[in-house]
């Protein structure tokens, strides 16, 4: 059978068919759903759709000059799809009908797909996740953790895990981690209307630790879907640096939150330093592919 392509934008979209193809994606990743979508676009996307919905391809636009488009990565969002029922040779498919006009195109593929898989004409490189299985046991769970962790989670007294406020969060990331990754306005407004659209879902986690002497010393927002917490947005604070916040905050996360089906996604990071630290609790790899073409 002949598989059909179709490229549709604003109302052309069914929203509920296009989220429904992307909650049977077997990776359980949200990053395509409608409302992810506009929130980290400013609602600047369209997509390729794949045998009525079968798959779908989010195509995130970063500018329009006329009828020439380019294709790029938003912020807050690792990967890019396709989603849905799709195989290798879908995403070939998919790939092989960009539309017209497509000057520039720069995403990450989600999970799974090989360079095998990929048309003529894109250059790729291969990123890595990193993902831990809360389904063991707490004592299994931590007996998985780098020694040098878990002699830093001994070594200081209690903290309190509670709920935060988005502002609070963003406060804290904003003077530290904000001005490394080189964040503006627009990305703080994107990530505060993703928060929104998450929030009224029930699919928000924010979090903060505490110590009685020492006060706030990490704090994130981590959007949960499927049994899958992504670790998307956290800082520290000066006194979390000096004592082993962010290490601690995400302990207490793995503690409260594990259970039979339940994953956390620390997103990765090509940072040497950052993916070692991630490293340190013990998570799967699991490789992904960024593609990049240009007509121009």
């Amino acid at each position: 059978m002949t598989s059909s392509v179709q490229h549709l934008r604003g109302p052309a979209i069914d929203r509920i068919r296009w989220d429904a193809a992307v909650a049977q994606d077997p990776t359980g990743l949200p990053y395509g759903l409608s409302w992810w979508l506009d929130a980290v676009t400013d609602g600047r996307w369209g997509g390729l759709v794949g045998d009525d919905y079968r798959w779908v391809l989010p195509l995130p636009y970063r500018r329009k000059f006329g009828r020439l488009t380019q294709v790029q990565r938003p912020p807050f969002t690792q990967q890019c799809g396709p989603f849905g029922q799709v195989t290798g040779p879908d995403l070939a498919l998919a790939l092989q009908h960009l539309p017209a006009g497509t000057v520039q195109f720069a995403l990450s593929l989600r999970e799974g797909f090989r360079t095998d898989d990929l048309p003529a004409g894109f250059n790729s490189r291969q990123r890595t996740n990193l993902v831990l299985d809360l389904s063991p046991p707490r004592p299994t769970l931590q007996t998985g953790f780098h020694r040098d962790l878990r002699r830093k989670l001994k070594k200081f007294g209690p903290a309190t895990l509670s709920l935060a406020d988005i502002d609070t969060v963003v406060a804290l990331y904003r003077p530290s981690a904000g001005q490394k990754a080189g964040l503006k306005e627009h990305h703080y407004a994107r990530l505060l209307k993703l928060h929104r659209a998450a929030e009224s879902r029930g699919l928000s986690l924010c979090y903060r630790l505490d110590e009685a002497e020492h006060g706030l010393l990490a704090a994130g927002f981590f959007p949960s879907y499927r049994g899958r917490i992504i670790n998307l947005f956290a800082a520290s604070s000066a006194a979390g640096y000096a004592r082993e916040g962010m290490a601690r905050l995400l302990a207490a996360i793995l503690e409260k939150h594990g259970g039979p089906g339940k994953l956390f996604d620390f997103e990765g990071s090509d940072l040497p330093g950052v993916a070692e630290f991630f490293q340190s609790f013990g998570p799967e790899k699991r490789e992904y592919l960024a593609l990049e073409r240009k007509t121009f």
